[in-house]
């Protein structure tokens, strides 16, 4: 039991135990990075707030990733053949949408609106904008069904789209990790076999830091998955790289310390505890310098630096694996891990480090400048524009990025990305008003030099609706005022002229009102007194004659004798006739006079209206009423007058009839008086007249009950006469009176209408004028378009929902991913906000979405996080130097010799990147992957450097000897570390990724710096804080002495 707690068997056993359930617990690593690949914004950023508005956007947008299908026909224009292809292609599409997850699917075909802006000037590319379901599959399933779904006879296809080219990104990434391990672990291999001559070291060395990446690994994806613990496309591979390299490097420090323990002739357990315990001190104060560094990172605000929160883990796992599993290989295996080497003397030196930190403590002032002097120029050269395009961290050969190329070449820049601007109020934005705002922030948009084109509501199709603007409205009006100045002039002068015929129309009337007055009158005496007693009597009278005619013609027959009654029988076959006649004219005079009586209550109404609306309205009438009052006053003056003088000389005629036959009645009776009276006394003569009276009496039944009927006729149409007479004398009187008024007012009317034939004219001349000024440029949609199915359309593509968000579509002219567009999409933003302040949209939030808006978020939040991230970082590592350095300057002279060393390497990177691989620019995640890289790995070997120089303290030698023998032996374990951790970072090259190639050759360039600048720097400044002659020590030898004491 001894011998196996001794060896720590134990702990080999836990570790294989770690490992499987590592290995049985670890997730799907690539899919768990393609997740994760997206940076994670705060959620105030702008591009951010425009995402929330997007996804609660309705008409099922949410959840889904948007997609571009390109079709292509190289430099040429496509041809019919090609174009039906296409559509046919896209049909496939539409039919089978479910089938493919789509949501959504906006064709070129679909409107003209959408062939203008998805079909390229040179009609050689189409694009189709998709919209697939989240919940159909991963991105890279999405895009491998697609890709194949659209593959077009005669033309070249892709799919392309941020989502799309975010996931081939980290699929590139996955592919340089896995190139990065295979290398990393050959690199270090071979340089750890010509290190220690030994092939068991380097396997032995490997296998513990691959437990401890493994595990480290399994910890943190686990993390990721169930925590939403930070992750990133970089975790993994930076893992690797600095589990690998400062894994190895501590292991080399461990075995270099074991192998002189062993050269002391003592056993392997006892070599192997104290080599834990000498060195491994050095690699607790190493790496936990290097683990407070990372874990400094938990206090970033950006995804991505947070991300390398997870080789804190690695390197926390990592000095417990070493520190634990190492000793197991040592007391087992002791002298046979460095087979089949036998060399097993003490710790070797480096020349060049003793050279270089000897001559610095002789002169140290003159070993500081030189290096300031060397590469301080750098320092000018270090701030440089960064390149924030994360598609050029993909290869031109990858087929999402050939597509986006293509829509580069023959689209504008900025359509493969386009930006939107999203405006979100409290309250629904298809009105009038809230159009109009939003139709002046689209103007204002297209009117910025460097935006290709503008879309929203309002110009669905990037341009005006030239009929929904008041310049072009004011046309039509412009137009109808001057068809309206016409009418009025031609109204004014017939309104003159009804001035003088009003005037004779009032004297006419005047005339009628008193001849009805005399009419009425003669009718009323005609029917009082004793016309009207002779009426009654001969109505009464009639059938007492007829009866008498009838006993005569009775007793004629019997008496036999024959009487002339030739001559009463034409009276009265001529008073039945004359009765008739009575009674038919006064009938028509009494329908006449009623239809008059009702024309004049017509006519007292119509010049009622005349006069109210006139006396209302007096001189600015509007077109429309002038037209009216014109027509009416026309119309019923002339058809009144005619009418009423046609009707009263029937009515005059009718009655002047019924005279003269009343006369002739009255004749025809005393005629048959007479008659009468002549038969008593012709008695004698009844034999005579028999014959003659009996066709008097047949004439008599025939004649006399006509008569007695004409007679009530008589009688009932003169009381109508007389009523009708009465009526219309009082509506003629009303006329008269309107007509009076109306002449009256008719010369103010006349001045009216050209009052407001003027001010029509001035009218116009406003109009026409504002219709040429910018106020008429101004956007104006009436209700019944902004309801009709035409105006739909717009609305649904450019309006939420619940109608309370609105969006603009905006195309840039340079490329959405440079440093240009990131700040124009500001610019841009913040004009729209400011165009909104004292409107009813000044409440509502204005963000900018879209791949430049993200660049700027990020930029913004990555230059303002790296100095805070920063200053976190070294605060945290200095006060572990303090801690191991047990001073206050050495810290800071370790901290400015590792950024001098960043500064230099990333221009110098900069410079080398330009020459190389032919970029201008670094990416944006260089500089800061590098300082931390640099940082945290430098401070690594001053504290080697460190550490023995402390070990030294207790031979009382003074700082500056102490110093240069330090140097020379950790030289040689520096040198060595530093080989294979640019080896490591070396490994990243092939990975053709830039980011990684540009971080790799930071470090490593700042590596290389490293292993010259610090036994420069370091002895220098200890050979300054300690002079020679000045009798002072340093904090170790005083405390030693006092423990002496």
């Amino acid at each position: 039991m001894a011998k196996f707690l001794k060896n720590h068997v134990g702990s080999l056993i836990a570790w294989i135990v770690v490992l499987i359930l590592a290995v049985f617990m670890l997730p799907n690593i690539n899919q768990l990075t393609r997740e994760h690949s997206t940076i994670d914004l705060p959620k105030d950023s702008q591009s951010q707030i425009a995402d929330s508005i997007q996804k609660k956007w309705g008409y099922h947008q949410g959840n889904t990733y948007q997609v571009v299908a390109v079709f292509n026909n190289g430099n040429s224009a496509m041809s019919k053949t090609d174009r039906q292809n296409v559509q046919s292609t896209i049909n496939e599409l539409k039919k089978h949408k479910s089938e493919y997850g789509i949501k959504s699917i906006t064709a070129p075909n679909d409107n003209s609106e959408t062939k203008s802006q998805l079909i390229s000037k040179d009609k050689s590319t189409q694009l189709v904008q998709l919209m697939i379901s989240k919940d159909h599959g991963t991105v890279k399933k999405i895009n491998q069904q697609l890709t194949k779904s659209i593959k077009t006879s005669g033309v070249k296809s892709y799919i392309t789209g941020s989502d799309i080219l975010n996931d081939d990104f980290s699929g590139a990434i996955q592919d340089g990790i896995k190139k990065t391990e295979i290398i990393s672990v050959i690199f270090i291999f071979l340089v750890l076999v010509l290190v220690f001559q030994s092939p068991i070291v380097p396997l032995i060395s490997l296998l513990t830091v691959g437990v401890s990446f493994i595990t480290s690994l399994s910890i943190v994806t686990n993390l990721v998955e169930k925590f939403n613990f930070p992750f990133s496309n970089f975790t993994q591979v930076f893992m690797v790289i600095v589990l690998f390299g400062i894994g190895t490097d501590y292991n080399i420090l461990l075995y270099n310390q074991f192998k002189d323990e062993l050269s002391r002739g003592i056993s392997n357990w006892k070599a192997a505890q104290r080599a834990r315990r000498v060195a491994g001190k050095t690699i607790l104060y190493s790496g936990s310098s290097v683990l407070i560094g990372f874990s400094a990172l938990a206090l970033a605000k950006f995804s991505i630096y947070q991300s390398a929160i997870g080789v804190a883990v690695g390197v926390a796992v990592l000095l417990v694996v070493l520190l634990t599993l190492n000793p197991f290989f040592m007391a087992v295996l002791g002298k046979k891990m460095f087979w089949p080497s036998k060399n097993f003397d003490g710790e070797g030196t480096s020349s060049l480090w003793h050279r270089l930190s000897s001559s610095s403590v002789i002169h140290p002032i003159i070993s500081i400048f030189a290096v300031l002097i060397i590469l301080l120029p750098f320092y000018f050269t270090f701030n440089h524009p960064l390149n924030y395009d994360d598609t050029d961290e993909i290869s031109n050969s990858t087929p999402a990025k050939q597509g986006f190329l293509t829509v580069q070449d023959h689209f504008s820049k900025g359509t493969a990305e386009p930006s939107t601007l999203y405006i979100r109020s409290n309250h629904r934005l298809d009105n009038e008003k809230d159009l109009k705002l939003i139709d002046e922030i689209t103007r204002k948009l297209q009117a910025d030099p460097d935006v290709k084109t503008v879309a929203s509501v309002t110009q669905p199709g990037g341009t005006k609706v030239k009929k929904l603007y008041v310049s072009n409205q004011l046309g039509t009006v412009n137009s109808g005022l001057t068809s309206a100045q016409k009418g009025l002039g031609q109204l004014s002068t017939g309104s003159q002229q009804m001035t003088t015929g009003l005037g004779q129309l009032s004297n006419g009337s005047q005339q009628l009102v008193d001849g009805v007055s005399q009419l009425t009158s003669q009718l009323n005496s005609q029917l009082s007194g004793s016309n009207a007693a002779q009426i009654a009597q001969l109505e009464s009278g009639l059938p007492q004659i007829n009866n008498g005619i009838q006993q005569l013609n009775s007793a004629l027959q019997q008496s036999g004798s024959s009487i002339d009654t030739s001559s009463l029988t034409s009276e009265l076959t001529n008073v039945g006739n004359q009765a008739q006649v009575i009674g038919t004219n006064l009938t028509q005079a009494g329908n006449t006079l009623q239809g008059l009586q009702g024309q004049s209550s017509s006519s007292s109404d119509s010049a009622n209206q005349i006069i109210q609306a006139a006396n209302q309205n007096g001189a600015s009438l509007q077109p429309g009423q002038q037209a009216v009052l014109s027509a009416v006053i026309t119309s019923a003056l002339n058809k009144q007058s005619q009418s009423l003088e046609g009707s009263l000389s029937s009515v005059a005629a009718n009655i002047q009839a019924a005279g003269n036959a009343d006369k002739s009645l009255a004749g025809s009776m005393t005629s048959v008086s007479n008659s009468a009276g002549s038969l008593n006394s012709m008695m004698s003569q009844v034999a005579t007249l028999k014959t003659e009276v009996n066709q008097l009496a047949t004439a008599s039944n025939t004649a006399l009950p006509g008569a007695a009927t004409a007679l009530t006729q008589l009688t009932s149409g003169l009381n109508q006469v007389q009523s009708a007479l009465g009526s219309s004398q009082s509506g003629l009187i009303q006329i008269n009176t309107g007509i009076n008024q109306l002449a009256d007012q008719s010369p103010q009317l006349t001045s009216g209408i050209d009052k407001v034939n003027s001010g029509l004219g001035s009218g116009g001349s406003y109009l026409k004028a504002l219709k040429k000024s910018a106020a008429a440029d101004s956007y104006y949609v009436p209700k019944n378009i902004l309801h009709s199915k035409s105006y739909k359309p717009a609305i649904k593509a450019y309006l939420s929902e619940d109608k309370k968000s609105a969006k603009i579509t905006v195309v840039l002219g340079t490329n959405p991913s440079d440093a240009t567009a990131t700040k124009k999409v500001r610019t841009l933003s913040n004009m729209a906000k400011k165009n909104l302040k004292g409107t009813d949209l000044k409440n509502a939030t204005v963000a900018m979405g879209g791949q430049s808006s993200t660049l700027a978020d990020t930029k913004s939040l990555a230059s303002q996080d790296f100095i805070r991230t920063a200053a976190i970082m070294l605060i945290g590592i200095a006060l572990a130097l303090v801690f191991v350095t047990r001073s206050l300057l050495q810290p800071v002279y370790i901290i400015g010799t590792l950024m001098i060393a960043y500064m230099t390497s990333l221009s110098l990177t900069r410079w080398l990147t330009h020459l190389i691989l032919g970029r201008d620019m670094l990416t944006w995640n260089t500089p800061f992957f590098s300082f931390i890289m640099l940082i945290a790995l430098g401070v690594d070997y001053s504290i080697f450097l460190m550490m023995k120089y402390r070990e030294f303290g207790r031979d009382n030698m003074m700082p500056s000897k102490r110093i240069v023998k330090s140097a020379g032996i950790i030289g040689t374990v520096v040198i060595s570390a530093a080989i294979i951790l640019c080896g490591t970072f070396a490994a990243l090259i092939p990975s053709g990724v830039p980011t990684l190639i540009e971080v790799a050759m930071a470090v490593i360039i700042g590596l290389i710096i490293l292993v010259f600048i610090i036994p420069i720097m370091i002895p220098s400044t200890i050979r300054l804080t300690y002079p020679v002659k000045s009798g002072f020590q340093d904090a170790e030898k005083r405390e030693d002495d006092n423990k002496k004491k």
